[in-house]
């Protein structure tokens, strides 16, 4: 489990793996619907896939609680970027690339969710590629 994929249980999921723990004495099984409630990426043994299936089920979408959603993005951001920062600021020049490769790849799925919810990203698209220095967009800069 890392930080970057922890998610905190709802209030349902934690109740679910109290009544396993507590009432069934069940150790193991309470443990598995524990990792797989917090680290929604966490392999479980095919033995027990259909309980934690229902368990990562009782995580609401995004849009029935979307302050929360964000807080994941911004978490596991957060976790992934921290120590190139920390390593940049020692004058360390081989963070920037990293920090390039990231940011670019945080735009590139920003586009696609801004796509998805309607907004038209043609001119930033545009912009974001002369700053990447991305082949095929100079043509439209002269035009």
């Amino acid at each position: 489990m890392t930080t970057a994929t922890y998610v905190p249980p709802t209030r349902e999921q934690v109740e679910t793996i109290r009544r396993v723990l507590i009432h069934e004495r069940d150790i193991e099984r309470a443990a598995i619907l524990l990792a797989a409630a917090t680290c929604p990426d966490v392999k479980v043994p095919r033995l027990h896939a259909a309980e934690t299936s229902t368990i990562r089920a009782q995580r609401p979408p995004a849009h029935h609680d979307l302050s929360a959603a964000l807080l994941r993005i911004t978490r596991a951001i957060d976790t992934e970027t921290e120590g190139l920062y920390h390593h940049q600021d020692a004058g360390h020049p081989d963070a920037t690339p990293a920090l390039r490769a990231i940011a670019f790849r945080l735009l590139e799925l920003g586009f696609t969710i801004a796509e998805h919810a309607g907004l038209h990203t043609h001119d930033i698209e545009t912009a974001v590629a002369r700053v990447y220095d991305l082949p095929g967009y100079d043509d439209e800069a002269a035009g």
